[in-house]
């Protein structure tokens, strides 16, 4: 179980302690702070998995590393003030700022398993921009974002996009991104960036869900610094796992990889139960660490330019193929109440689904696609303060979105009575 709380950080006034779910849903205006927790979840979760990869809390604990880097890489610089205050708490690690300063302690050093967390910006559409290798965008979320797309388009060569009759193809040797599909009279193939503003910002947005879905769990390469990164951590785990426990061994034998793997093999030599123990429970927690068992989905505004009737087939999408492993989170920003309405029709279908004739189940388009309402939070936020409004069966009440349609909709019936 994860929880967080967050006070007084730029719109927002107060997150009271929330659960995170497997589905997060923060809607309201623009401006209200739903991008603010979004990022704030997000960097949480990643320095958990910074601070659990590397078996160490020094880097955070007692220093501003924690809000230097959170308003660098998301760019929330000047958000934070003297009463600024997070409280993240996970099942491995606690992190709190507060009085400007980090604490970290462990929860369960060894419970972390390894996470990719993918945060999905509303600028995910600057992919089509040729010139978008060229430019420098410093440590930041949307750099981020734009590395894994190159990873991933390669990865996804060719993809259906929803229900909408076109494909997305990776053209390799132009290294152009493309869009195909079937006109009046004949195919077409044109490149992403002449196509129509939905396709460019729900493309970048599937093929990213297809390759955190699928190729990130094949894909287990690292880079040099990941590498040198894990060597310390082996190291350290070796200490904590077996030296400790072996009075007459000294670290100081574990000067290279050959002196582990004679290490591992004296070990094994001496087959003593305990040691053999510590060794199963050494592999188990290496692999946790550095294979990646689940995804983090962050978007920020899933419906951008896209037309009602694909924005629920889109929420179809996510739910149906984020969720399927197990651990995966999805979290989402959003101002459309067609999110929420799909959203609610997954509810809705995961309170009724078994009730439903075999006829009734074959029309329902969110069959695959059906979730618990108890696996899913929709907050609203209101003048910085976050409420959830859901009801006591998980379904959505009355919220912001029928507010503002209830106020538009009185309009129309006051000039309604002049209506000849």
């Amino acid at each position: 179980m994860t929880t967080i709380k967050i006070r007084n950080i730029g719109p927002i006034k107060e997150v009271p302690e929330i659960t995170l779910n497997r589905v997060n849903v923060f809607m309201g205006p623009q401006s209200s702070g739903k991008s603010t927790i979004a990022k704030i979840i997000s960097f949480c979760t990643w320095v958990e998995k910074d601070v659990a990869t590397s078996q160490s809390l020094k880097e955070y604990d007692g220093t501003t590393r924690f809000k230097d880097q959170l308003e660098s890489f998301h760019k929330i610089k000047g958000y934070f003030r003297a009463d600024s205050y997070i409280r993240y708490k996970s099942d491995t690690v606690e992190i709190i700022w507060e009085n400007e300063t980090c604490k970290l302690c462990w929860v369960d050093q060894q419970a972390y398993k390894r996470s990719k967390i993918a945060y999905i910006p509303s600028e995910r559409n600057m992919v089509i921009l040729p010139e978008t290798r060229k430019v420098e965008f410093g440590s930041t979320n949307v750099r981020s974002f734009l590395f894994d797309w190159f990873t991933a388009r390669e990865k996804c060569a060719d993809l259906p996009l929803l229900n909408l009759g076109v494909n997305y193809h990776y053209a390799e040797a132009k290294d152009e991104d493309h869009i195909q599909g079937e006109g009046y009279n004949s195919a077409y193939d044109i490149l992403l960036s002449n196509a129509s503003s939905g396709l460019q910002s729900l493309t970048p947005l599937l093929v990213m869900v297809k390759y955190l879905t699928k190729w990130v769990y094949e894909d287990e390469s690292l880079s040099f610094e990941q590498n040198r990164r894990r060597q310390d951590t082996i190291m350290a785990l070796v200490e904590d796992f077996f030296l400790k426990k072996k009075r007459d061994q000294s670290s100081a034998i574990l000067s290279s990889q050959e002196d582990m793997r004679l290490f591992f093999g004296e070990l094994i030599k001496e087959k003593d139960p305990d040691m053999m123990k510590l060794l199963k429970d050494f592999s188990q927690h290496h692999a946790y660490l550095f294979k990646t068992n689940n995804s983090q989905f962050i978007i920020e505004e899933p419906e951008m330019n896209l037309f009602p009737e694909t924005q629920r087939d889109l929420v179809y999408h996510l739910l149906n193929k984020c969720l399927e492993r197990e651990g995966n989170r999805l979290t989402i920003t959003t101002h459309s109440p067609y999110i929420l309405y799909a959203l609610n029709n997954c509810m809705m279908a995961g309170l009724v689904y078994d009730k439903m004739d075999e006829e009734s189940k074959g029309r329902l388009k969110c069959d695959t696609s059906k979730i618990s309402p108890s696996d899913v939070s929709i907050y609203e936020i209101r003048e910085g303060v976050v409420k959830r409004v859901q009801k006591e069966d998980g379904l959505i009440q009355d919220n912001y979105f029928d507010q503002q349609m209830g106020k538009l909709m009185d309009n129309f019936y006051l000039m309604l009575n002049y209506y000849p």
